[in-house]
């Protein structure tokens, strides 16, 4: 348990549970899950929070965050998921999805990073709600991609 889990979270889970990635490397689409036990789960992305939402469905999540696109800093920091604004469906490349979900810590900054790259703006509750909606076209892209890694990884070997 870890009562202060958004304190230093990138140094403490390092590493996206889900999928493997660095959350330094992605400080600024990583999600911070803390469960009403006080145990944390830090995801690279709401992709990967959706399924560790999924996985705990019994688990009453006491707290969420997200990195604060809209703040300054070479890590991002964190921002409650009830006062972000979400990007969606954007110019900007998305984290383990095609359809990016971008988090800002203001609605102004939303609506600047909008004008410039398109997208919607929504709240936390539709912005997961595209994460799951976009998760099997998601899954089948990543599986391809992994796959001709190592087929690729494999050619050089031989």
């Amino acid at each position: 348990p870890d009562p202060k889990a958004n304190e230093n979270d990138v140094a403490k889970y390092a590493k996206c549970p889900y999928c493997g990635m660095d959350r330094n490397k992605f400080h600024h689409s990583r999600m911070l899950i803390q469960y009403s036990d006080d145990l944390a789960d830090g995801t690279c992305s709401i992709h990967c929070a959706a399924i560790s939402l999924s996985l705990n469905v019994d688990r009453d999540p006491k707290a969420l965050w997200v990195g604060d696109n809209a703040a300054p800093g070479e890590v991002k920091p964190l921002v409650e998921v009830d006062k972000a604004w979400f990007l969606v469906g954007s110019k900007i490349p998305g984290v383990m999805t095609a359809n990016s979900k971008v988090a800002y810590g203001g609605e102004d900054a939303a609506k600047a990073a909008q004008a410039a790259q398109g997208g919607e703006i929504v709240r936390f509750d539709q912005a997961l709600l595209a994460a799951y909606t976009d998760m099997s076209k998601d899954v089948s892209r990543i599986r391809r991609n992994r796959a001709e890694r190592r087929r690729k990884a494999m050619e050089q070997k031989g």
